[in-house]
């Protein structure tokens, strides 16, 4: 089935989207008709519609999340308890935040690259910054307003088809890239030099590898986003110190907080029927622990109900994040909503380095994408082995892990509005931040290049990093569906993969699931080596919630396959933990009814 699977998939690559009036492609394509269910989603982005489609071709519709959205399908594999960070051969990958951005399915894998077939692709993801957001190369077109990093207004003033060339990608400092062909034009500030240069980025690459030389892309301007007249929802201060120190996962809006200053601003900044009172617990005041509460003749609280449209309500510390509708907002809100963030969640130590914390991983992007459009520079790195103390808790405790918004570099704004970290604010103009530390070569493809009308013949691509008027990373081909090869591993690497249950087994890198290094469809390398599959990592036992997986799966095979009355469902229960005691006890081996390491190998003695 797996290989029939991608075939499906493979025998489709090379078409497209359609076209509107106007030249623009529009994501209209037969996928969304042909499955039921997913009609409705013509003219919407179909990477996933289109796994769905052959799925249903295939008659895997309890296989595959029959979903038009990426964010629905991971939910979906994680429900299923089928998720891994490993390819999987002819299981689907996810890109971007939470995997939510787009999908494909792997065909081939090795140790550094997955091989794909994806719907709904541009050749290149370029993106070019515009005044309503991030907009794809492919979508533009002549007339069509970008943003200048130097402020100024300008459009697209053409349109220029370049063929296959070298791509390479551009790294800076902070860990922002970019894709640009051999020939694409940098401007760059060089130590040194009162002047800045326009190079090739083959040009950049050389300057980049001679020691001790530092290139530098220019700074940017904050953006200033085309804006509606509706007003935001709730003031965004408010909403920073809300997501920072707030509590909405249920059970009423929460705010924890001992600082005089913020509590007199959230007053400020509540509804006029709104108000802050105590937390009480035992008949006592919990100190720092405040409720907001509605008190209108109506009763109600306008701010959940403000947080439930958001999406943002029910949301637990990691799940948090910042609504797309702020992080376009006009520069004097974004930056608002920074410094109710910062002076909930952020730090400032005696030297002037800031940083922002939190257990959200797509919350802490969000705040990196923040201070970036506001024409800072910010790194976001995880921090492992946390432990946290508390005053109801002394002993030190693991936490969760803590995604760190770091060396954040704000030359325009102050980040804080609270009085005691505003005080160590030091402008930086991210001269770290900016500075280009690689340029690699990724592969050849399809090229366009833009020219813009803005005096400074610059524009905004990728991770907001300025660059000249001839970005040759772009199709004239519209999106529809490619081969692709992807790195397992670095910036723009998968998410993570989905494991579908195939009646022929899972072929997968993941050690659990067999380990295979490296595996291809149509036959090719699609069964582990033979002897003894490794040890999944993990003991086979009864327990609550029941154990599921592949490698249940393969050990109930196995015992099958030995002739034991075994039902292979891939879930590890009683009748499962009867027969591993059963085997143990005929094998003598230690009588427990869990599959550990000895049990394991002994299935294929």
């Amino acid at each position: 089935m797996r290989d029939e699977f991608t075939a499906l998939l493979l025998g489709q690559v090379g078409q497209h989207e359609g076209r509107s009036a106007d030249g623009t492609w529009n994501n209209r394509q037969r996928y969304s008709e042909e499955t039921p269910g997913l009609e409705w989603s013509d003219g919407q982005p179909w990477c996933a519609t289109f796994e769905a489609w052959a799925a249903h071709r295939m008659g895997m519709d309890n296989l595959w999340p029959m979903t038009a959205s990426c964010l629905a399908a991971v939910d979906w594999w994680r429900r299923q308890n089928r998720w891994t960070p490993y390819p999987v051969l002819g299981g689907p990958f996810y890109l971007g935040p939470d995997g939510g951005d787009h999908t494909g399915v792997v065909y081939a894998y090795d140790a550094d690259t997955i091989y794909t077939v994806e719907g709904n692709a541009l050749p290149l993801h370029a993106g070019v910054l515009t005044p309503t957001g991030y907009r794809r190369m492919g979508e533009l077109k002549v007339g069509d307003p970008v943003v200048d990093p130097q402020g100024q207004p300008s459009r697209i003033t053409g349109v220029y088809p370049k063929g296959v060339r070298p791509v390479h990608r551009i790294t800076l400092q902070d860990g922002s890239c970019a894709e640009a062909c051999n020939e694409h034009l940098w401007q760059v500030e060089i130590d040194g030099r009162v002047d800045a240069r326009v190079v090739t980025t083959l040009e950049l690459a050389e300057l980049v590898a001679r020691p001790g030389l530092r290139v530098r892309v220019p700074l940017l301007e904050p953006v200033e986003y085309q804006q509606t007249a509706e007003p935001l929802p709730i003031e965004p201060y408010l909403l920073g110190l809300l997501i920072g120190d707030g509590g909405m996962s249920g059970g009423g809006l929460h705010f924890t907080n001992i600082e005089p200053e913020i509590l007199a601003a959230v007053e400020d900044t509540l509804p006029a029927d709104h108000r802050l009172v105590p937390h009480i617990a035992n008949e006592r005041a919990v100190p720092g622990n405040w409720r907001i509460v509605g008190t209108g003749v109506r009763g109600g609280n306008r701010l959940i109900e403000e947080l439930r449209a958001l999406g943002l309500w029910g949301s637990t510390a990691e799940r948090k994040f910042l609504p797309a509708r702020y992080l376009t907002a006009g520069i004097k809100d974004r930056l608002a909503l920074l410094q109710g963030l910062m002076d909930a969640d952020g730090s400032v130590d005696a030297d002037g380095r800031i940083e922002f914390s939190s257990v959200s991983g797509r919350l802490a992007r969000d705040v990196q994408e923040l201070v970036r459009s506001l024409g800072g520079r910010a790194a976001v790195n995880a921090k492992a082995g946390v432990h946290y103390t508390s005053p109801q808790q002394p002993n030190r405790t693991p936490a969760r892990d803590a995604h760190r918004v770091q060396n954040i570099n704000m030359p325009h704004f102050n980040p804080f509005r609270l009085s005691r970290k505003a005080e160590r604010y030091v402008p930086r103009n991210a001269a770290w931040a900016r500075k280009v530390v690689s340029v690699e070569y990724l592969r050849d493809e399809e090229v366009q290049c833009i020219a813009v009308s803005a005096p400074s013949r610059l524009f905004v691509t990728d991770d907001f990093i300025p660059t000249h008027n001839t970005n040759d990373t772009g199709s004239t081909e519209g999106d529809g569906v490619y081969r692709k090869a992807r790195a397992r591993r670095g910036p723009g690497s998968p998410y993570g993969y989905g494991v579908p249950a195939y009646p022929e087994g899972t072929v997968s890198a993941d050690p659990a699931l067999g380990g295979i290094p490296a595996a291809r469809t149509s036959g090719q390398a699609t069964t582990p080596a033979p002897g003894v599959p490794r040890w999944p990592g993990r003991y086979l036992r009864v327990q609550t919630p029941m154990l599921h997986g592949d490698d249940v799966l393969m050990w109930q095979q196995r015992m099958a396959w030995r002739g034991w009355a075994i039902t292979a469902d891939g879930w590890y229960g009683p009748a499962s933990a009867q027969i591993c005691r059963a085997f143990q006890q005929r094998h003598g081996l230690s009588v427990d009814g869990v599959v550990g390491p000895v049990t394991w190998n002994a299935a294929w003695s």
